[in-house]
């Protein structure tokens, strides 16, 4: 049984979920989601225990919202809008600017990714650079590139992740922040 879940999708799981409150199925998106939720809720919270206490705040929400999934965007798009929207509630409460934490910090655990190890170097120095680069870019661009680059979300369901009017307004925040940076990368010599 457990291995047919792992083949199942998030939509599939979530439908499973909201019809049956099938623990099982609960159990397996926790544990797809449990730390890119973590990493996106340090980024808000800086501490390894309010990211704790947010993640499981984040999963909180969806388990109990998740008869809301209607399926119009990816499973992913609509459990990143709660994190993010929960996530900027809190900093919010707290005047915090988000900082990533590299994610090769923490063991990855993704049975969709080809090349783990390549995977998560390359996930590593993103966050590196978005850490660094925090402090130059607006907090919804660090998070449109990061929803893009590190995720692979596309300009749609960062749209909708983001709250953003229109694909343009996301597409512009990617755009911008991959301006910035690469003008962070000409003043730094790191070309």
């Amino acid at each position: 049984m457990a291995a047919r879940l792992i083949e199942e999708t998030d939509e599939r799981l979530a439908a499973r979920i909201a019809a049956e409150r099938d623990e099982s199925a609960c159990a397996e998106l926790f544990r797809r989601y449990r730390r890119r939720i973590y990493l996106w809720c340090y980024g808000y919270a800086r501490d390894p225990d309010e990211a704790m206490d947010l993640t499981q705040e984040v999963f909180v929400r969806i388990f109990r919202g998740i008869g809301g999934f209607e399926g119009r965007s990816r499973f992913s798009t609509w459990v990143y809008r709660i994190a993010r929207n929960h996530c900027v509630s809190a900093a919010a409460h707290r005047g915090a600017r988000p900082e990533f934490v590299p994610i090769d910090e923490l063991e990855i655990e993704d049975h969709r990714s080809g090349d783990l190890p390549r995977r998560a170097e390359i996930e590593g120095m993103l966050d590196l650079a978005m850490a660094r680069a925090a402090e130059h870019l607006r907090e919804d661009e660090v998070d449109a590139f990061v929803l893009h680059y590190r995720d692979g979300l596309t300009v749609n369901e960062i749209t909708k992740t983001l709250g953003c009017a229109n694909a343009t307004g996301a597409r512009a925040l990617i755009q911008s922040a991959r301006r910035k940076l690469g003008r962070m990368r000409q003043e730094t010599g790191d070309e």
